[in-house]
């Protein structure tokens, strides 16, 4: 293909692709309610539900500036969008990117993006089932009731909740990360599992970090599917690495221990 007819399909695609958003777009603002409600809100429901079985409710969320509720409702909406549309635009995507590739690049893509797409997805489940909630309900406890009001504004919710799932989505990609370098031969299993001490530390320092709150309990939210995930990441590797790496993996683990 000559460098106009790329541009072409790009153009194309690029045009689909919007098309596929705004559509969505559309189709969430007209259930933008029952969104709010039922997803948006759910992890904050939960947590007012923890809390008021200690006689702690904190009340509904706030919504401080005169546009706050209507942009809160907007983002839901756009949020839900892009969902509802990635398939198609990754889709789109593949379209313009898988034809300048190799069929054995093109296989290789082909079985790494829908174990991609899974992890990310489950790790933004946990943040919306596990995360979000327990961590939602301990800093809204946290505390003299008396010198502060729980309350949380809308946009600062939104923000933690988004924040927290999107971070916990790149985390569970730890497993296939893992796997991709002991399938290169970028780095062995066994140095994985020489390693596991000094990665436990990195996990609770990068969940320090990562975590916008700081506190014990999300830190260790995040800190712990990071270690578990890692474990995981070895027996992964192990399957996938050249039978050479996979052999002394054992006298690795041994040594770390």
């Amino acid at each position: 293909m000559t460098i106009g007819e790329h541009l072409e399909e790009l153009r194309v695609c690029a045009r689909n692709a919007v098309i596929a958003f705004v559509g969505a777009l559309a189709l969430c603002l007209i259930f933008q309610d029952w969104l709010t409600e039922h997803v948006a809100i759910w992890p904050y429901q939960h947590a007012r539900e923890l809390l008021a079985a200690e006689g702690r409710d904190p009340g509904p969320l706030q919504a401080i500036e005169v546009t706050e509720k209507f942009f809160f409702y907007f983002r839901v909406a756009m949020y839900a969008a892009f969902v509802l549309s990635a398939p198609f635009i990754l889709a789109q995507v593949w379209r313009f990117v898988g034809a300048g590739l190799y069929p054995a690049e093109r296989r290789a893509v082909m079985r790494v993006l829908p174990v991609s797409i899974v992890l990310f997805m489950l790790g933004v489940l946990f943040g919306f089932v596990i995360v979000v909630p327990t961590a939602l309900a301990f800093l809204l406890d946290y505390g003299d009731p008396t010198m502060f009001a729980s309350g949380l504004r809308a946009d600062a919710y939104n923000g933690f909740f988004l924040f927290m799932c999107l971070i916990l989505g790149a985390v569970f990609e730890l497993p296939l990360l893992q796997a991709v370098l002991a399938k290169f031969d970028l780095v062995s299993p066994a140095t994985m599992a020489a390693k596991r001490r000094a990665f436990i530390v990195g996990a609770v320092v990068a969940s320090a970090v990562l975590t916008p709150t700081g506190d014990a309990i999300t830190m260790s939210l995040v800190a712990a599917p990071i270690i578990v995930l890692f474990e995981v990441g070895i027996l992964v590797a192990k399957r996938v690495a050249p039978k050479a790496d996979a052999t002394v993996v054992a006298s690795g683990a041994r040594d770390a221990s």
